[in-house]
């Protein structure tokens, strides 16, 4: 497990929340723990106050973070509430650099209303999620936007994960284009329209396979995260 910390020269500080969960999990003072700062930055340090509004330290060592093999932009049809924060879950554990909801045709378009409170709890899992899994990288939550403008805007390389496509396999085009940034569209519980995915090919975003079974929405995400990275 790790924190995510301010770090300045050789001192860390956590905010309450993250003093909180410290002592929840019974660190005391004088003991070491593993820090990050959600950018790429990790540390070793040593507890040196703990409250229950605030811990601070001293920073032992620095820690060679990871570098990702990819910066995975993924963006989903919004589904239900449970298998959205396990695609959040799931995906933050797998790699990814951003998330994007999307809102397509066949999408639980009640999902994002008051998008700030959505934001908040959403942000949280992500941060739980990569505090339990160990990445140096705090996954960016991007707004949310209508399919037809992110289709729009997204610049190749780019693929959409599609049920009825039985032609293209996943990883035999992410092996084609061994892209540094990639963007990932996955489809909704109900699927894509075959409109929307006309409109991607019609902007060069390459329509995919992954594989003869049809995932959950929360599933397929995961697996294109994790597929795309390694």
């Amino acid at each position: 497990m790790q924190f995510i910390a301010k770090v300045n020269n050789n001192t860390w500080v956590l905010d309450q929340e993250e003093a909180r969960h410290l002592k929840v999990v019974r660190f005391k003072v004088g003991d070491t723990i593993n820090l990050f700062d959600g950018k790429g930055g990790l540390w070793l340090g040593k507890i040196e106050t703990l409250t229950d509004k605030s811990a601070s330290g001293t920073i032992l060592k620095t820690l060679q973070p990871f570098t990702p093999k990819r910066k995975i932009i993924l963006c989903f049809s919004v589904i239900s509430r449970p298998a959205t924060e396990e695609l959040l879950n799931l995906c933050t554990q797998a790699g990814v650099y951003a998330i994007k909801p999307i809102i397509s045709k066949r999408c639980e378009k009640d999902l994002i209303k008051k998008w700030q409170t959505k934001q908040e709890r959403w942000e949280q899992i992500i941060l739980s999620a990569a505090k339990q899994c160990g990445t140096p990288y705090l996954p960016t939550l991007l707004e949310p936007q209508n399919f037809a403008d992110a289709i729009k805007e997204t610049k190749a390389p780019a693929i959409i994960c599609y049920e009825d496509e039985h032609t293209l396999p996943f990883l035999q085009e992410i092996q084609k284009l061994n892209p540094k940034n990639l963007t990932i569209f996955i489809g909704p519980e109900g699927g894509y329209e075959p409109e929307e995915i006309a409109l991607a090919k019609q902007n060069k975003i390459i329509s995919v396979s992954l594989g003869d079974f049809i995932l959950r929405a929360q599933s397929a995400a995961f697996a294109a995260v994790w597929g795309a990275m390694q």
